[in-house]
């Protein structure tokens, strides 16, 4: 246990010396003091957010998402509420297990971070929310790619599409999404629906990124358009 000093200011100080440490036990146990000395201090929206900093650099994300959100809920006025709100989104994606598995708290944080690109649209995070954005859109594409797949294999495309669809509206510009769009042209195909099938693979082949699935639907447009 840190020493605890009198004086507020000097509480803060001795809770950031031992953070920029990593000490991050040690500056927890501080903040909490001055939180619980200390109420309504003015400094106390820079307690809070600290005390979740720590918990956070500690990797204990359950409880530095408890601290953020108490944050966010007791301190709107705070300089530190966008990054708080920001932090508790992360500390959900921090907590999801791999793609192949539940992925529950990747859709609560992408839901979180999605409405703080709506609420901080000025946010100087917004860089670090955009890009876990795409992080998270990609896991969850790629999960419910393979469960496409897995349904395309044994010859369920009704329940195949239902996935596939899903990625293409809801997890735009990654590979699994490219993926989806190859899939679905290729039922497309089957079911004599060309015009749909020429949409799919343009958008396929428009990819950026070095793909295979962008060979084979080069392939499949010179088919479809008689080349």
């Amino acid at each position: 246990m840190p020493q605890i000093p009198n004086s507020p200011d000097d509480i803060l100080k001795s809770g950031d010396v031992h953070f920029q440490q990593g000490k991050y036990y040690q500056s927890g146990e501080l903040y909490k003091a001055f939180l619980a000395r200390h109420p309504g201090h003015d400094r106390s929206d820079y307690a809070q957010f600290m005390l979740g900093e720590s918990y956070f650099a500690d990797k204990d994300y359950a409880l530095a998402a408890v601290e953020y959100r108490i944050l966010v809920t007791n301190y709107g006025y705070s300089e530190y509420v966008d990054d708080g709100y920001l932090k508790e989104a992360l500390c959900l994606h921090k907590q999801a297990p791999k793609s192949v598995l539940d992925q529950s708290k990747n859709r609560d944080a992408l839901s979180k971070l999605e409405r703080f690109v709506q609420i901080f649209p000025r946010s100087s995070l917004m860089p670090v929310a955009v890009e876990h954005i795409n992080i998270i859109k990609r896991v969850l594409a790629e999960k419910e790619l393979a469960a496409a797949l897995f349904y395309i294999g044994r010859k369920r495309v009704d329940s195949a599409l239902i996935y596939l669809d899903k990625i293409i509206s809801e997890y735009r510009d990654n590979e699994f999404w490219v993926r989806a769009l190859y899939h679905k042209a290729i039922i497309d195909i089957e079911r004599g629906r060309e015009d749909d099938a020429i949409r799919l693979l343009s958008q396929v082949l428009a990819y950026p990124d070095d793909l295979d699935v962008k060979a084979e639907a080069t392939i499949l447009m010179g088919q479809l358009r008689g080349n």
